[in-house]
């Protein structure tokens, strides 16, 4: 079983950790060339940031060097879901590697040990449709050989996957709902914490059943049936 997750926004870095190249490198450095060569406004526009967020984004890029690459992508992101779990909780590195991706706009498919550099770079940008740059080649890479895959990321980037999803291929998605008076709701916030939780606790486990993720109970939330269907697993709680 692989389980897909989205990156952050943020980032934090670590220091003498052993990394692995890039999935797709020759991919990444056509688009590192690209961003390089815009200016500090057209870099503002590209992800409609703020001025500081703009200055750090283009210095990034102007200083990208595929030979420093050595950040470890699933320590280095720093949202919601990477902070439900620390390099500790896992004692079994080549495991965790071996079975969690991270999707990626600039890197398209990370390992947890692929190094990587700070980036800001979103699908949902005004200037390039990396939909169609990065087309089935994440799609490829995670079915290679036929493996089910756990989708704990956001729509915006299993977007690179749905599009091209077979009828035998083994792809469920699991989704965290708050009981609130009888109706179920999304709380984006409380979603990603639990995406992180439920990773954690599947790489420590080692589980690669679906029904022992089934199992599972995330910070409260408890699989639901009745509210799942064949390709989506419900996870509700009450509301806190």
């Amino acid at each position: 079983m692989k389980i897909i997750i989205s990156p952050a926004k943020s980032f934090k870095h670590f220091d003498n950790i052993e990394t692995e190249g890039l999935i797709f490198p020759d991919k990444t450095r056509i688009l590192v060339d690209k961003i390089k060569k815009l200016s500090m406004n057209e870099m503002g526009n590209l992800n409609m940031t703020n001025d500081k967020l703009t200055e750090k984004a283009y210095y990034d890029f102007q200083d990208f060097d595929f030979e420093k690459l050595d950040n470890p992508a699933l320590y280095s992101y720093d949202g919601l879901v990477f902070k439900q779990f620390k390099m500790d909780d896992f004692d079994d590195l080549a495991y965790l590697n071996d079975h969690v991706y991270i999707l990626s706009a600039l890197y398209g498919l990370l390992r947890p040990m692929t190094g990587i550099r700070d980036y800001r770079l979103y699908f949902d940008n005004t200037m390039y449709d990396l939909y169609e740059f990065w087309g089935k080649d994440i799609y490829n890479k995670l079915f290679e050989d036929d493996d089910l895959v756990l989708n704990l990321a956001s729509k915006e980037y299993t977007k690179t996957i749905r599009p091209f999803l077979k009828d035998e291929d083994k792809f469920i998605t699991v989704d965290f709902k708050e009981n609130r008076d009888g109706k179920l709701k999304s709380i984006v916030s409380y979603m990603k914490q639990a995406r992180g939780a439920m990773l954690r606790e599947i790489i420590k486990n080692k589980i690669e059943d679906i029904d022992q993720v089934k199992e599972l109970v995330i910070n409260d939330y408890k699989y639901d049936p009745y509210n799942s269907t064949p390709d989506t697993l419900t996870f509700v709680r009450d509301k806190r």
